[in-house]
């Protein structure tokens, strides 16, 4: 085969993306590469490490998905849920956890979905993750709509971001709703409240056939409301004083699912723990142990028809309940490991 010069590509990385492409999408392996373009095997294989130091080349491993369905059958059973997914997971960091829990939940989610659907959305790593997850769609009668004001939180794990995310991956129609999470005092609250884009898309989120949510926790080292300001520390401790361990949409509830006022609900923009409950489904997704008694919490508000979880966080918050009903949760006949 004749000798290439280098010079036709008109930028080096076009040449990287070249080489790149004849060895991931062509199969060639480096000798063949090398002697196509006239270049020794360890020239060709410097330019494939160049092309991944410089993110030509981005490789993504896709890990299996298995779940522990005796979880899911107890959590069924023991909160009336429409279904559970728990992710069989053990020693990984949590970001990695995070990202299998977003892949676990875009996999259920799309049975769930249809089109002329609308759906509400809050923030949080683990929805963006699930959002990256999804396949590409065309519903182009799908709703997406921002239930609850911005954390100004740095994207991705901020709702506006979410939002525009999932309207693009499913070719869906997006809602924005201009307005901080938590605003300074609740004269502007209840005043922006009535601001008729808010309450626009306010009523649209009310109206929901589906909330996709994360449940967020009181522990400061995981809760994205101290991390993204809107709460300090000292707030979250108050809170905890008075009961509270987790929330749906910044409102707050104690480990028996019961709702508790605090000083911030007039100063929130989004919906209602109220509102919450006329939505036909909500779908929630949430994991690691140190958020058991926030996802407890949430299963006993009655609130959330789907959970998708992770083995440490279901069998933590199961065996919470079991201790603190002073009987055991509903045990299933069947162990095992589901797709």
């Amino acid at each position: 085969m004749p000798r290439k010069s280098p010079k036709r590509f008109h930028t080096r990385e076009e040449l990287l993306a070249y080489v790149a492409s004849l060895y991931y999408e062509r199969g060639w392996n480096q000798a063949r590469i090398a002697k196509a373009l006239g270049y020794s095997r360890s020239m060709v294989s410097r330019l494939m490490s160049e092309a991944r130091r410089k993110k030509i080349v981005q490789v993504s491993i896709r890990w299996p998905v298995r779940t522990v369905r005796e979880l899911e059958e107890r959590l069924v059973a023991a909160f009336g849920l429409r279904a559970a997914r728990v992710l069989d997971a053990e020693n990984m960091s949590y970001r990695d956890l995070l990202v299998r829990l977003g892949r676990l939940a875009a996999l259920e989610l799309v049975h769930h979905l249809q089109d002329g659907m609308t759906v509400a959305v809050t923030w949080g790593i683990t929805l963006w993750e699930l959002v990256q997850a999804l396949p590409p769609q065309a519903y182009p009668h799908l709703r997406i709509v921002q239930c609850l004001g911005a954390l100004g939180e740095t994207p991705p794990g901020d709702t506006p971001a979410i939002v525009r995310r999932l309207a693009e991956i499913l070719g869906a129609q997006s809602y924005y709703l201009h307005a901080p999470l938590l605003v300074e005092s609740e004269e502007i609250g209840q005043r922006l409240l009535q601001e008729r884009m808010i309450k626009e898309v306010l009523d649209l989120a009310r109206r929901a056939d589906l909330l996709l949510v994360g449940i967020g926790t009181t522990e400061p080292a995981f809760s994205s409301l101290k991390r993204s300001g809107a709460l300090s520390e000292g707030e979250l401790a108050w809170l905890q004083g008075q009961g509270a361990v987790g929330y749906l949409c910044a409102r707050f509830l104690d480990l028996n699912g019961q709702p508790i006022p605090t000083p911030f609900d007039r100063r929130t923009i989004g919906l209602t723990l109220e509102e919450i409950r006329q939505i036909p489904c909500v779908f929630a997704v949430a994991g690691g142990i140190p958020k058991a008694k926030a996802i407890l919490a949430a299963l006993r508000s009655g609130l959330v028809g789907i959970l998708v979880t992770d083995k440490g966080a279901a069998s933590e918050a199961l065996k919470m309940a079991e201790a603190s009903a002073g009987g055991p949760v509903p045990q299933t006949g069947r162990a095992g490991i589901g797709v």
